[in-house]
Parts: C-alpha cells; sequence; structure tokens
C-alpha cells in the first residue's frame, strides 16, 4: 500500500513558508512533488510519507482540511512551520493533524503558547508535560518554556512516537495525552471515580455529576475545540 500524501497550497506571499515546508519534509525524508504552478506563485506542493513508513500508509486518514488545500483546525493560530511539523507528526504517529491541533488549543487554552504553566501541577508547554514526563524526554519543563512552540513540537513528537498506528480516534489522541493506559478502549471506559486525587484534579470533567469521569467524558472538551478550530476563521 502506498502512502497518503499530502496537498499543501501557497500562495505568491508564502515564498518563506514553503522553503521551510520543503526543509522540514525533507529531513524527515518525505517524497517531494510539485503538483501545479500558475506561474504567479501560487503553487500546489504534494508530500509523501516514505513508502516503509506502514503507520503513515495505513492509518493517515483522509483529512478535507489538509486535501482542500493544506488548512488545520485552528492552523490561523500558529505559524507555517508549526503546520509543518504537525502534518509530519500526524504522518509518522498515524492520526488526523486536526486531532492533535484540537488537543494543544484545548491544553493551552488556546494560545498554543509553549511556556503556558498549570500552576498546580507545573504542567507546561503545548501537551502540558509533567515535570516528570519532561525528564523522561530528556529535558525540564524550564527549558520546554523557554523554547519556541515549534521547537517544543519536537518534544510533542518524541512524545507521541510510542503510540505509532494507535491514535485513531480524537478521544485516544488526548487519552495519549492525559491517561495513556485509556488508548484503545471504548469510550465508556471509567478513568476516575470519587472518591480519588485523580478525579479531584479533573473532576470538571464529570459533566454529568455522577462521581465518575469516563473516556468520552474526558474528550468532549477537546471534541468542542476540534469544532472551533474547523470554523472558517480559526482553519488556516
Amino acid at each position: 500500500m502506498s502512502a497518503v500524501p499530502i496537498l499543501i497550497k501557497y500562495n505568491k506571499g508564502q515564498k518563506v513558508e514553503l522553503e521551510e515546508a520543503i526543509e522540514d519534509f525533507t529531513a524527515a525524508n518525505f517524497t517531494i512533488r510539485e503538483v501545479s504552478n500558475d506561474g504567479k506563485g501560487n503553487i500546489v506542493m504534494e508530500f509523501t510519507p516514505p513508502d516503509g513508513n506502514m503507520v503513515a500508509a495505513i492509518k493517515l486518514p483522509p483529512s478535507p482540511t489538509i486535501s482542500s488545500g493544506g488548512n488545520l483546525a485552528w492552523g490561523a493560530k500558529v505559524s507555517a512551520k508549526f503546520k509543518s511539523k504537525i502534518q509530519i507528526i500526524a504522518a509518522n504517529i498515524g492520526c488526523d493533524p486536526d486531532f492533535l491541533m484540537a488537543a494543544m488549543a484545548f491544553e493551552t487554552g488556546e494560545t498554543f503558547s509553549p511556556d503556558i504553566k498549570n500552576s498546580r501541577s507545573g504542567a507546561t508547554g503545548l501537551i502540558q508535560f509533567m515535570p516528570k514526563t519532561a525528564i523522561g524526554l530528556g529535558t525540564t519543563t524550564n527549558n520546554l518554556a523557554k523554547m519556541t512552540a515549534e521547537a517544543q513540537l519536537d518534544y510533542v513528537a518524541d512524545y507521541f512516537a510510542n503510540q505509532k498506528g494507535k491514535l485513531n480516534t480524537l478521544e485516544d489522541v488526548y487519552m495519549a495525552i492525559l491517561w495513556p493506559s485509556a488508548v484503545g478502549k471504548a469510550n465508556n471506559h471509567v478513568l476516575f471515580t470519587d472518591p480519588s486525587v485523580e478525579y479531584n484534579q479533573n473532576k470538571g470533567l464529570d459533566l454529568n455529576k455522577d462521581g465518575s469521569i469516563t473516556k468520552a467524558e474526558a474528550a468532549s472538551k477537546v471534541n468542542d475545540k476540534l469544532i472551533i478550530g474547523r470554523k472558517p476563521s480559526n482553519l488556516g
């Protein structure tokens, strides 16, 4: 099975973004092809994951936001380089890039800020890296907070690397961040119950106030961010 290509449209004012995308996708061993060029600076490029990357080949879902010109949910809020990196990460782990964008929109309060910090837990950055998680990735939350959002995405990629082929739904993408043991479980799977420390830390996610938080409940606010992120004003 051949890998699924990503189509991205660049206009005449995006020469730098195009050059950066070619550099990033080349570094990730993607095959690059110019699909169309109107001679006025408007170009459509095709970036195809390596054939050996069977996760990308099998799991990457068709995404209308990609095929219709490279737009991503919340793409209007981030740089072209950020979007290129997200598309590469998504292809490598086999998930919809919009799901990653929605999760980061939720985790950062729609800011996509690399230094946003939870004052209670110390969680920091695009996917709210916990201090122990950061150390496990060879860095610290303090160092992560000093990075650009684009640089921090390298650590996002490392974090998700062991979830290749497992993140087929928005719920599973968010579980990889919140509670990795729930990846692949049914959406009615119970994550936390009252009384527990975990429930108290996440009780705002108990939508029906029944003393338990399911996978679906936990991911519901991320789904809200996906819907908002796909509005025309936020696509990019």
